[in-house]
């Protein structure tokens, strides 16, 4: 949860780094494409940024496979059911609000660490 030390390769941005890093976060494209892209993959900020949002795509996804597993699971308990829903909605809120939650930092210029998430996105953005 740091501020970002401003590790660049000295070279310019297109755009401002903390707007590339909320960039990163829209889908996996920007991600993908920021590490590709001079000068942006030289770019310790935006680098970590994009490795966290692959990282965080990654354990959703993982995690959305296992949670339609459990769903088709209670549903086959009869007053289970009633509960699936709501579970739903309330695991796609936490979601979203932890999205908004990284665009915000990023637009603020502090590298946000996730647990776990964080270490191996920082790990990787140094490298």
């Amino acid at each position: 949860m740091a501020a970002a030390s401003g590790e660049t390769s000295g070279e310019p941005l297109p755009i401002p780094e903390n707007i590339a890093g909320v960039v990163a976060y829209i889908t996996i494209i920007p991600s993908v494409v920021f590490l590709f892209l001079e000068p942006f993959r030289r770019n310790f900020f935006v680098r970590f940024h994009a490795f966290q949002h692959l990282y965080l795509w990654v354990a959703g996804f993982v995690f959305a496979i296992a949670a339609g597993i459990l769903s088709m699971l209670l549903q086959l308990i009869p007053f289970m059911r009633v509960l699936v829903f709501p579970l739903a909605g309330l695991i796609t809120l936490a979601w979203f609000f932890l999205w908004v939650l990284l665009v915000v930092k990023a637009y603020q210029h502090e590298l946000f660490k996730l647990p776990i998430i964080g270490d191996l996105a920082e790990q990787q953005a140094a490298a």
